[in-house]
């Protein structure tokens, strides 16, 4: 595989108010800057020195190095005496609980609130504790680079020097805001997909301070879900009926991934998303065609584009098996993400040969242990929606044993293979987000060939492409050249 790092410089239109900062902002952000006739030449540090960025790194703290917690950003400053008593009570609570939702909320709440300096001795603690429950227990510390957050919002702040100047002498940034957090703050957002790869099963959960993120890894697969729920707005949601198949949340065939594959993949999905974050925030990549000048708004929609990829993948796998609806909606919404950043169309993503390529690439580049935790829930993706042409009724008009024959097209009679009639299928189920009143003859003609249930696991065709994009950040890197 070939470095992702690009090797070249890019003009940068400096605004008045940071004349004279060139030094303050290179090393906040990571950054090699040259003043050049009135703006600057800048390319990131990573790829002047020719090394790989480190703008998130996951480390491993087993018994002996809690220590390292001591090192974290100072918490303290974020703290007010009320929270403190509030955590300190609600700590108390949970304890009392003794169920392991009750300890998760105990490692999220304790990481974030307790000071630093004592931040070894609660976590030590809590793992010794914990390991009572979950013997395989792990804790791991990403560290978030401050890097990673300036160049977020330096390039919030070139948006507002170009589009809204006098924005400039306030204290926040407010153009697409809440749009563009995941690199500043814990980057939660980048690794979330790792810990429910096994979904409905969880791997671990994560818990966030000031720049950094712990996550406790259990060492097993553990069931994310249990029925019925204590929600009582659960009682009234409609029910799915779209999805059909067997289900894992009810214990059948669960997850067989150990704590050292689960350890591994997660460390290797964190590993390649310092890659991702590091093409997605470097300005070399987002220049206007060919002035070689840096787009700050060409800048920004990327890094919302692929926070909502992340995003919405997220989503899908949080409501496996849960919320069905919401996931396919969800699912449909990475994809076409995914075409909007051209990594493919809607159309080829959900044709059942592309998938079916997409998985045998991955299982031949990944590594056994990543292949172990990722790739199960590929193939579910893949089965599922090799299945979806069994939905087509062997009795109807245009049924025949190689796919659908004869549908009323403008030009006349059409003719598919399963493989396009899949894919034209899942195109008009996608389409009916803007209701099913507006379809030409052949797509009802098409619509109503079939039965409308589509196979559970369907949905985690999201999961598999983001996975693809992940093992392979030289995708991207193509795509934004």
């Amino acid at each position: 595989m070939t470095s992702a790092i690009p090797h070249q410089w890019i003009v940068v239109q400096r605004p008045a108010e940071l004349a004279g900062r060139r030094s303050e902002i290179a090393g906040m952000a990571g950054w090699e800057i040259r003043d050049e006739s009135g703006h600057w030449r800048v390319r990131t540090a990573e790829s002047y020195r020719k090394q790989q960025p480190t703008l998130l790194t996951a480390r491993h703290i087993r018994e002996s190095q809690y220590d390292f917690l001591g090192t974290l950003p100072e918490q303290a400053s974020h703290l007010t005496a009320s929270s403190s008593g509030f955590a300190t009570e609600e700590l108390k609570r949970l304890r009392d609980k003794d169920t392991l939702a009750s300890e998760v909320a105990r490692f999220q709440l304790g990481f974030l609130h307790t000071p630093t300096a004592q931040l070894p001795d609660v976590m030590e603690t809590f793992f010794s504790e914990a390991g009572k429950r979950l013997p395989r227990s792990e804790l791991l510390v990403v560290d978030v680079a401050s890097e990673l957050s300036v160049r977020y919002n330096l390039a919030k702040l070139l948006i507002t020097a170009e589009l809204a100047p006098a924005q400039l002498s306030g204290d926040s940034l407010p153009a697409g805001r809440a749009l563009t957090t995941g690199g500043i703050f814990t980057a939660e957002l980048f690794t979330a997909p790792a810990l429910l790869a096994l979904a409905p099963y969880v791997a671990g959960v994560p818990a966030s301070r000031a720049r950094g993120a712990a996550v406790w890894l259990f060492g097993q697969p553990v069931a994310g879900l249990t029925f019925p729920t204590d929600q009582l707005i659960d009682t009234v949601r409609p029910p799915t009926d779209r999805l059909d198949g067997p289900r894992q949340r009810g214990g059948q065939n669960p997850p067989t991934a150990t704590a050292e594959q689960t350890m591994a993949f997660f460390t290797w999905w964190t590993t390649q998303v310092n890659k991702i974050l590091a093409l997605a925030t470097d300005p070399v990549n987002f220049a206007d065609r060919p002035s070689n000048v840096y787009s700050p708004v060409k800048h920004w929609q990327y890094l919302a584009s692929i926070e909502r990829l992340f995003r919405d993948v997220a989503e899908t796998l949080a409501d496996t098996e849960y919320h069905e609806t919401a996931q396919l909606r969800a699912a449909y919404d990475a994809l076409d993400t995914l075409e909007g950043m051209r990594h493919g169309g809607f159309d080829t993503l959900v044709t059942p040969s592309r998938a079916a390529r997409t998985l045998q690439n991955l299982r031949q580049d990944l590594p056994p242990d990543i292949a172990a935790v990722a790739l199960p829930i590929c193939q579910r993706a893949v089965d599922a929606l090799d299945k979806v042409k069994d939905g087509f009724t062997p009795t109807g008009t245009y049924y025949t044993p190689t796919g659908l024959a004869g549908l009323p097209g403008k030009k006349g009679p059409m003719n598919t293979t399963w493989d396009q009639a899949t894919s034209l299928y899942l195109q008009r189920d996608r389409n009916s987000a803007h209701s099913f009143l507006t379809m030409e003859k052949w797509e009802k003609a098409l619509l109503l060939s079939h039965n409308g249930s589509l196979p559970r696991g369907i949905a985690e065709l999201a999961f598999l492409y983001l996975l693809d994009l992940v093992a392979h950040p030289d995708q991207i890197a193509a795509k934004l050249r």
